[in-house]
């Protein structure tokens, strides 16, 4: 596998954005030059495979978007997950799901036993993420791309403000979350702390999940309105996305799928958490998935499209 850095769109943020409108590096953190962009299509993925049919709309492709907990300093990959999603992309017909699984989710994680979904990163990278979500739901993930709180905040700034529609009040001092219900222009200060508000929102780990998703419907259309507006656009959130965000997509295959997605309405792209409750596992509180998430799997794995 060639593990690039320095890129976006996964969104938080995550995913369905940061899996789109990114430019990535080549191996070493260095960008890939202009012959390297003319070269025939090399699809790598989180395989190391090609899914070259996924990208021709050929079958659904599904990113994942992880969200790590990493502060200023800290290594994304080696912190915990704050945010997951699993993102599936019917690219022929423009349609899309962002499915969220909260951080808290007691699941299977290969070779450690039962634990909370974040634990995957902080034990394995963003390569036991992927394969923790695809032991779960029998979907086979195509690319991961992952971010901390510092590139989250470089990234929305860098293509901000981006209104977001904020369902309820929220005031939280834990996050910094203060805003009334209503429409709000967010940079990246302000757009962190509404991810990041767990103590006021329905359900707790739950709604934060939801949340998270809304910022990446909310950057989708924001990202399609201003490409539509002006194509040049597309290459502001390609540069934003360079610093900011580590994935495994390559700068070709990441170029073409942008244009794609910036074609995508948000009407067409459905925002969902796995539907679950609140527990606790020995002293720890936990989020339990329902049987009844099955059902949404295999919606995805049909044609990457959840309702």
């Amino acid at each position: 596998m060639i593990r690039t850095r320095k890129l976006t769109a996964a969104g938080v943020a995550l995913g369905l954005l940061w899996s789109a409108a990114s430019v990535v590096s080549g191996s070493g953190g260095k960008p890939e030059t202009a012959h390297a962009l003319t070269r025939p299509l090399q699809i790598r993925s989180a395989h190391g495979a090609s899914f070259l049919p996924a990208l021709e709309g050929k079958r659904p492709l599904f990113i994942l978007a992880i969200g790590s907990d990493a502060r200023p300093g800290q290594a994304p990959q080696s912190t915990r997950a704050d945010s997951i999603h699993l993102i599936g992309m019917d690219l022929r017909r423009r349609r899309a799901t962002i499915l969220g699984f909260p951080r808290d989710s007691y699941i299977p994680i290969p070779g450690h036993g039962t634990d909370k979904i974040n634990s995957a990163l902080f034990l394995g990278g963003p390569e036991l993420v992927v394969q923790s979500i695809e032991n779960l739901t029998d979907i086979r993930v195509d690319f991961w791309v992952l971010t901390g709180f510092q590139g989250f905040v470089r990234f929305w700034n860098d293509v901000g403000p981006i209104n977001v529609d904020v369902p309820r009040p929220m005031f939280d001092s834990a996050s910094g979350a203060n805003f009334t219900a209503g429409v709000h222009s967010f940079m990246g200060r302000e757009a962190l702390a509404f991810a990041r508000d767990r103590h006021d929102v329905p359900g707790g780990d739950i709604g934060r999940s939801e949340n998270h998703g809304r910022l990446l419907m909310e950057a989708l259309e924001a990202f399609s309105k201003k490409v539509k507006a002006n194509p040049a656009e597309l290459l502001l959130w390609l540069s934003a996305g360079w610093r900011s965000v580590d994935t495994d997509i390559s700068a070709r295959e990441l170029f073409d799928l942008a244009l794609t997605v910036a074609q995508f309405k948000n009407k067409a792209v459905n925002n969902l958490v796995v539907p679950s409750s609140t527990g606790s596992a020995g002293a720890a509180s936990v989020v339990f998935i329902s049987s009844s998430a099955s059902a949404i799997y295999a919606d995805m794995r049909a044609d990457g499209v959840s309702r």
